[in-house]
C-alpha cells in the first residue's frame, strides 16, 4: 500500500507512459455530463503525442460509442481507438476462433435493451424466441430496471438443465445514469450462474478485452502502457490480470468512499480499505479525477520555468 502514488495531475506521469487505456463512464463522463478537465486532458495527450484506447464495458459496438463520445465534445482524433465489450463480443461471434466462442452453434437467446438487436447484426446467428432451442444466451442489456431478477428464474432453469452457456457482453453489474444505478446484465448473467449455469463475460476485468487492447496500440510495450479507471473490481483488476500499471479515479463509482478524504493520508487509509474488500488489488496511482495539472501544480511549473531562464 506504501508503493501508491497520489500524482496532482497526469502530467507527472508522461514521461513514464506511451499508452493510454482510459475507462468511459465515471472517468470521461457520467453519462449526462462531460467532464471538462478530462476533454483538456486528452488534448493534452494528444500534444504530446500519446496514445489512448478508450476502453468501456458496454455491449454496443465501438461505432455507436464514437459516436455518443462525439456529442459529449471528445473528437475521434483524441483516441486511437475505442474498444467495447459488444465490440469484442462481435467479433468474438464473428469469428470463432477463441474459446469461449469456438463451440458454439448458430442459434442465440437474446436478452437486451429496447428491442436492441443491433449486436446480431451482420452476423450469422439465428435469433430464436424459445430458450430452450438456443445454443447460446446472449445478454446484451434489460428492458425494465423495475423488474426482480426472479423475472428470469422460469426461463433459466429450463436453459441450466439443457446446459446452454451464457455470453454476457456487459460484465458491469450496475449501470449509472447521472446519479441513478440501476441493474446491467452482468448481474443477470450473475443470477444464471447462481442457478448452475455456464456464464462467459466477455469485457473488464477479463484479460481477453485487454489483450484486445493492446493489440490496438503501435509498437508500445506493456510496461510503458496506463490503465486509468474508477472501479477496483472492472479496471484495477483488469489492470492487475493482465500486469499493467493503473491509476484509480476516486470520484466515479466508489465516490462515497472518497468524498470526505481532505489529505494525501486519508486518501491512502480510505484506498486501503477499499483494497481488503476487493482481495488486496491496488493501483499504482490515485487522482480524484482525471486532470492534466492542477492550478497550483500550473503555477509552480510556470515559477520554476522563470527561475531556469
Amino acid at each position: 500500500m506504501s508503493d501508491i502514488n497520489f500524482p496532482q495531475g497526469l502530467y507527472e506521469l508522461i514521461d513514464a507512459y506511451d499508452g493510454f487505456i482510459i475507462d468511459q463512464w465515471g472517468v470521461l463522463h457520467n453519462c449526462n455530463e462531460t467532464f471538462k478537465l478530462a476533454v483538456d486532458t486528452l488534448n493534452q495527450l494528444k500534444k504530446n503525442q500519446k496514445e489512448v484506447i478508450i476502453l468501456s464495458n458496454s455491449a454496443r459496438r465501438s461505432a455507436d460509442n464514437v459516436e455518443r463520445l462525439k456529442k459529449m465534445g471528445f473528437k475521434p482524433s483524441h483516441y486511437l481507438d475505442i474498444v467495447t465489450s459488444g465490440e469484442v463480443t462481435w467479433h468474438g461471434l464473428n469469428e470463432k476462433t477463441e474459446m469461449p466462442f469456438k463451440t458454439l452453434g448458430n442459434k442465440c437467446y437474446l436478452i437486451c435493451k429496447d428491442e436492441d438487436y443491433s449486436l446480431l447484426t451482420g452476423l450469422k446467428i439465428e435469433r430464436v424466441r424459445d430458450i430452450e432451442d438456443a445454443d447460446f444466451i446472449l445478454i446484451t442489456g434489460f428492458d425494465n430496471p423495475d423488474v426482480k431478477l426472479d423475472y428470469f428464474e422460469k426461463e433459466f432453469k429450463k436453459a441450466v438443465v439443457k446446459h446452454i452457456p451464457v455470453i454476457c457482453a456487459n460484465p458491469d453489474m450496475v449501470t449509472v445514469n447521472g446519479v441513478i444505478k440501476t441493474i446491467a446484465p452482468g448481474m443477470i448473467a450473475t443470477k444464471y450462474h447462481e442457478m448452475g449455469g455456464t456464464v462467459h463475460y466477455i469485457g473488464k476485468p477479463n484479460k481477453l478485452i485487454f489483450r484486445y487492447c493492446l493489440k490496438q496500440f503501435k509498437h508500445i510495450i506493456p510496461s510503458r502502457i496506463l490503465v486509468i479507471g474508477d472501479s477496483i473490481k472492472y479496471d484495477i483488476a483488469g489492470a492487475a490480470n493482465t500486469d499493467l500499471d493503473s491509476l484509480f479515479i476516486t470520484s466515479g463509482i466508489h465516490n462515497t468512499e472518497f468524498k470526505n478524504c481532505k489529505t494525501e493520508e486519508e486518501l491512502r487509509r480510505a484506498m486501503m480499505r477499499m483494497s481488503s474488500l476487493y482481495g488486496g488489488i491496488t493501483p499504482n496511482y490515485v487522482m480524484p479525477q482525471l486532470l492534466w495539472q492542477t492550478k497550483e501544480a500550473a503555477i509552480e511549473e510556470r515559477n520554476r520555468m522563470k527561475n531556469s531562464i
